[in-house]
């Protein structure tokens, strides 16, 4: 069991403060391109830093909010795996945005080796972390306190570092991005800009849209009730 990420959460008062701002949508957010083939292969980012699958004027824009420990999440990726991409996301209809919701120190490692590399890769490198979650979740799980101990020790950049170390998870980001260096990988655990996002969206999905689980969904910016994977999630994007 790992505890509670009571310190990691500690975002800066100008972050907070400007979270409302980052969360409003933007009258040019949606800029008309050539529509290709296939829209599945579209990756752009939010303004809140979410990653979309899709097209980014889609009329129906569905946002997850997952966390990288939460099994539900890795069994949704599966289950709605290449369906959704290749049905509605693919015609343009249907937007996906993947929003982060941290739930302990290891989600926000690995939040931030998602978060790692271009943002057009972005799927790639979630996807695979979320189908290996069961191996480095479970060496975290056989570390037992003792051994998890020094993740709760220094600073938080000091902490996800070891935990990305002792869980073996820079050589499995190298997987999915395979030039990336042990110092490109830290700066990504590092970032300070990158961590505020992450942190920024847990907040915005527990003050604002009071989601109670994940993954939950949003469409068209309502929250979907009793909506928890993708069985009940299909029919929704089949009637629209």
């Amino acid at each position: 069991m790992i505890a509670p990420l009571r310190p990691l959460l500690a975002v800066s008062a100008l972050a907070l403060a400007t979270t409302a701002t980052l969360f409003a949508v933007s009258p040019g957010s949606a800029q008309k391109a050539a529509a290709p083939a296939d829209w599945s292969e579209r990756v752009s980012q939010s303004q809140v830093g979410g990653h979309i699958m899709g097209n980014p004027a889609a009329t129906q824009k569905v946002v997850e909010y997952m966390s990288y420990t939460c099994p539900h999440c890795a069994a949704f990726e599966q289950d709605s795996n290449p369906t959704l991409a290749n049905g509605v996301i693919a015609k343009g209809k249907t937007s996906l945005e993947v929003r982060n919701f941290i739930r302990d120190p290891l989600d926000l490692t690995v939040a931030l080796l998602a978060r790692c590399g271009e943002p057009r890769s972005f799927f790639r490198r979630h996807k695979g972390l979320l189908s290996t979650q069961r191996s480095w979740m479970t060496k975290a799980g056989s570390l037992g306190r003792e051994g998890q101990a020094a993740w709760y020790q220094g600073d938080t950049n000091t902490r996800l570092k070891r935990i990305a170390s002792d869980l073996g998870l820079y050589d499995e980001l190298r997987r999915y991005s395979p030039l990336a260096t042990n110092a490109q990988i830290d700066a990504c655990l590092t970032n300070k800009a990158e961590q505020g996002k992450v942190l920024a969206m847990t907040k915005f999905a527990s003050d604002t849209v009071k989601i109670e689980g994940t993954p939950s969904f949003t469409i068209n910016g309502k929250l979907q009730t009793n909506v928890f994977d993708w069985k009940s999630l299909e029919p929704l994007l089949a009637s629209r």
